[in-house]
């Protein structure tokens, strides 16, 4: 209880701050989307499920009531889901900004960002609503006026046991159906998710991995020489520039109709230099007009060059706070969940005493939403992307 205490002081500030700082930010890509809406799932997670967690430990009964036992419970469970959709959600808006062609598009990236996240959403809503059937309220010594929220199958455990009544069939058949329940609920909430966000992520590395070899098509600079006119243009890869070396103009006539001999005046050429990509200046008026634009040319493709470069700087950028959403999502949702595997498979090795101890593993999720706003300021710095296709 008093760790539970001790992340919401921590962690509504920050989370509240994360969600005002990202509220007046403009949003410029769609990491900018999906921090938002995971920012609102941390919020579920700090003024939902703490309070009322702590509240309960606090009291060591419940006392709101049957409806409120389960609205709280299915509050609970759509506040981890949906965080669980959210990653997934990440993940996969990675691996289509490698994949897809569309994400070159930023309307039609950020309508499938947008799409994503409500589909993830009604996941979230959908598979909480069992809750609502599953928890009710249970007053189990009348005197005391104790009451718990319990699962039905924990309550009529308890009934068969204060009434003395031994029922292997309905015990196993109890049995059978928490084990279900379990295995469900931990599916949707974290193995299936990690399972997708695995994958996605193992695909982007083969893609990088694939996309990074050496190549020598797209290695270095290609020049092309020849008498048309200069023009620059950026591929994908590639920069290729198309250059006038010489220019030679056509044979001036004197008013006697004699050509004037070119090999005696000869015109002065236009140099370039492929270190420097700097013109060596000519004094020839009729020059004038093609040094402007092999001039222009050149800003054309330094431009572009820098916009390349700061394009990559916002991929790697986005690439990186991603992949830390997601590997401190796995990292601090993996113990609980894989205790919850154990005790599944084995009963026997962890008994409900040492499971009660271990608890504490479900509260490094709570702390991975205590955490995300410092990631998200690992991205979030005050300028502003050069490009919204590149993120």
């Amino acid at each position: 209880m008093t760790s539970l205490i001790l992340m919401f002081i921590v962690g509504a500030p920050l989370n509240l701050a994360a969600y005002t700082q990202l509220s007046e930010r403009p949003i410029h890509t769609r990491l900018d989307i999906l921090k938002r809406h995971l920012n609102m799932t941390d919020l579920l997670v700090i003024f939902v499920y703490v309070p009322s967690r702590a509240c309960w430990l606090m009291t060591y009964d419940w006392r709101g009531g049957d409806l409120l036992c389960k609205v709280v419970k299915f509050l609970h469970t759509f506040a981890f889901q949906s965080s669980s959709n959210v990653i997934v959600c990440i993940a996969i808006d990675r691996l289509l900004s490698v994949l897809s062609h569309a994400h070159n598009s930023p309307s039609k990236a950020h309508r499938r960002t947008r799409c994503m996240l409500s589909v993830a959403w009604t996941i979230a809503f959908i598979s909480s609503l069992p809750q609502l059937a599953i928890w009710r309220n249970y007053l189990a010594f009348k005197k005391e006026n104790w009451n718990q929220c319990l699962q039905t199958w924990e309550i009529t455990r308890i009934e068969m046991s204060m009434r003395g009544v031994v029922d292997d069939a309905v015990k196993n058949r109890l049995y059978s159906l928490e084990t279900l329940y379990s295995v469900i609920h931990m599916g949707m909430v974290f193995w299936i998710p990690v399972l997708i966000v695995l994958l996605c992520y193992v695909v982007v590395l083969w893609w990088v991995w694939v996309n990074s070899r050496p190549s020598l098509s797209g290695a270095s600079l290609r020049v092309i020489r020849g008498p048309s006119l200069p023009t620059a243009f950026d591929s994908n890869d590639t920069t290729l520039l198309t250059r006038a070396s010489e220019w030679k103009p056509l044979k001036t006539f004197k008013k006697n109709g004699n050509a004037s001999n070119m090999e005696e005046k000869k015109m002065p050429k236009i140099v370039v230099s492929d270190e420097s990509c700097g013109l060596q200046p000519t004094t020839d008026p009729q020059r004038t007009s093609i040094t402007s634009t092999e001039a222009y040319s050149k800003a054309g493709v330094h431009m572009g060059n820098s916009q390349s470069y700061n394009a990559r700087i916002t991929r790697s950028r986005a690439i990186r706070v991603s992949f830390q959403l997601v590997a401190a999502y796995i990292v601090f949702w993996l113990p609980y969940n894989l205790l919850g595997v154990l005790r599944i498979a084995d009963p026997s090795i962890l008994p409900r005493a040492e499971i009660s101890r271990l608890y504490f593993l479900h509260e490094l999720i709570v702390f991975n939403s205590v955490i995300n706003p410092y990631l998200y300021g690992l991205f979030g710095n005050l300028r502003k992307p050069v490009s919204r296709n590149y993120d």
